[in-house]
């Protein structure tokens, strides 16, 4: 017996209602595609303005705040007094006044020393002295065969002053010994101004001063046969015993080599003074 290959549904007629499609069946059953929507297209409604170009749009009706009704601004018939504020100090200040020229400070003129110790050795009159001998021993030479003692009381400086400073470091040497002791400072005893005689007495006790380990560790051996040859030389001619000389040491003056021979001052600055030393 055959059967039919296609099998219809019987369906009952449509019905006044919307529903679903009819579906059929056949050899492949599938839906029917669903028609397209349409969309109903309302023209946009003839405002007047817009064929007018001169026609103003619709004034809004904006709602008025409660409190506008309160803002209201009064003006008086008379305008209000200004009161003027006192001129500032920079209004008051009419005409310019240039700023003062300053006038620089007078350079402090250097102090005169007194005769006995400006002059070198050789120029009359000069003092001759060594830096080895006690100041006592200084004479003043005022010619080639004369010679008197110094007058040790007088004033150094003019004007008189209660403070020098003296340096010796004449040479890279002496310099660097300079920056290890520092400079000779002379003071003045007591109220009385600085003297011939103080001068004398503090260069004297600034060199005969023992060589301290400091002062051994910085020097090389060529310099230290150097010091202990003067050291040598000096010992027959010191005014002190030789026993307290040789318990002493080496002193300052031996660093010299020999140039112990004082040869006057020479000015540097303000109460500042450069000792000139000779072999």
């Amino acid at each position: 017996m055959c059967w039919p290959r296609v099998f219809c549904c019987r369906c009952p007629g449509p019905s006044s209602f919307p529903g679903p499609p009819a579906l059929r069946f056949g050899k492949y059953p599938r839906r029917p595609a669903r028609p397209p929507a349409s969309f109903i297209w309302t023209p946009p409604p003839n405002l007047r303005f817009n064929n007018n170009i001169n026609a103003q749009p619709p004034d809004p009706v904006i709602p008025r705040t409660p409190w506008d009704k309160r803002r209201r601004v009064r003006f008086a018939d008379d305008p209000p007094v200004l009161i003027e504020a006192p001129p500032s100090p920079c209004e008051t200040m009419v005409s310019f006044t240039p700023p003062m020229m300053m006038t620089p400070p007078a350079m402090c003129p250097h102090a005169h020393v007194s005769p006995e110790l400006c002059s070198p050795r050789g120029s009359h009159p000069y003092l001759d002295w060594d830096i080895t001998q006690f100041p006592s021993s200084a004479r003043l030479f005022t010619s080639t065969h004369s010679h008197t003692a110094a007058t040790l009381d007088g004033p150094a400086t003019f004007p008189p002053t209660h403070l020098l400073t003296l340096s010796f470091a004449d040479n890279p040497a002496h310099l660097h010994w300079e920056c290890q002791w520092g400079p000779i400072f002379v003071r003045a005893q007591g109220l009385r101004s600085i003297t011939v005689e103080d001068v004398l007495d503090a260069i004297y006790q600034y060199f005969n001063q023992p060589l301290g380990p400091a002062d051994f560790a910085t020097v090389s051996p060529p310099a230290w046969n150097l010091i202990s040859d003067s050291y040598y030389q000096r010992l027959p001619r010191s005014p002190n015993l030789r026993a307290y000389d040789v318990r002493r040491g080496a002193l300052r003056l031996d660093v010299l080599n020999g140039a112990t021979k004082f040869s006057g001052l020479q000015p540097v600055g303000r109460d500042y003074f450069r000792l000139m030393l000779s072999a």
